[in-house]
């Protein structure tokens, strides 16, 4: 039997507030096909993302683009929509009206986050995060600091030359070689480099963590 169809999520009321253009908070969008998720997320940022206002909460892409709100600041946008349009896509007409896009996605392999960065996302989070992991990714994408003042995670060119080997796999020995460096100076770098995210709250204690970060904040290659 067929389904019925559901129509889009769309809110006309949304735009931004008086309040919003007064007080400097950034418009944002959160588009998820998953109503539950949508509206956990859209009420969190409500209450928590001072910085930013909620202006389009939207479970398709069609609802998204035909908002007149869009498009806002900043895209949280989910990887796999229900509607067939490429990642590709979306993320380069959200680029091309001038948004930028921060991507979540419950499917966290190298491939598809490679893939999810490649098109242009600016930064990229696991579903699997807290949603204050999406806060922190929109703010460290847009350049701006949290309500305490910490500003997003920056590392020189030299570390993020050690933390694009160490995700490829190597170990710091081998990191080591291939960087005409020491182990003990690399171990130092990664020790430097969670110690980063552990004093934002978004600790990074084993490898797999530590990558997810890194691709959450856009220095994977």
């Amino acid at each position: 039997m067929a389904q019925p169809h559901r129509c889009p999520r769309i809110n006309r009321n949304m735009n931004p507030s008086p309040e919003t253009v007064k007080s400097g908070r950034r418009p944002l969008a959160i588009v998820e096909d998953h109503e539950l998720v949508l509206d956990g997320l859209t009420n969190w940022f409500g209450t928590h993302a001072h910085d930013f206002e909620v202006v389009i909460s939207a479970s398709s892409w069609g609802a998204l683009i035909r908002h007149p709100a869009f498009p806002p600041d900043v895209v949280v946008m989910d990887y796999q929509l229900a509607e067939p349009i490429s990642i590709e896509s979306r993320i380069g007409l959200c680029a091309a009206a001038g948004a930028v896009v921060v991507v979540m996605s419950a499917v966290t392999d190298q491939v598809d986050i490679d893939r999810i960065m490649a098109a242009g996302a600016a930064r990229f989070v696991p579903k699997a995060n807290p949603a204050a992991d999406v806060l922190a990714a929109v703010r460290s994408a847009l350049g701006v600091e949290d309500a305490h003042g910490l500003a997003a995670a920056r590392f020189s060119d030299d570390e993020i030359a050690v933390l694009n080997l160490y995700a490829d796999g190597h170990n710091p020995v081998e990191v080591a070689l291939l960087q005409n460096s020491r182990p003990e100076a690399v171990r130092k770098i990664l020790a430097g480099i969670r110690s980063a995210y552990a004093t934002q709250g978004r600790p990074a204690d084993d490898r797999e963590t530590l990558i997810r970060r890194a691709a959450e904040d856009g220095y994977l290659r």
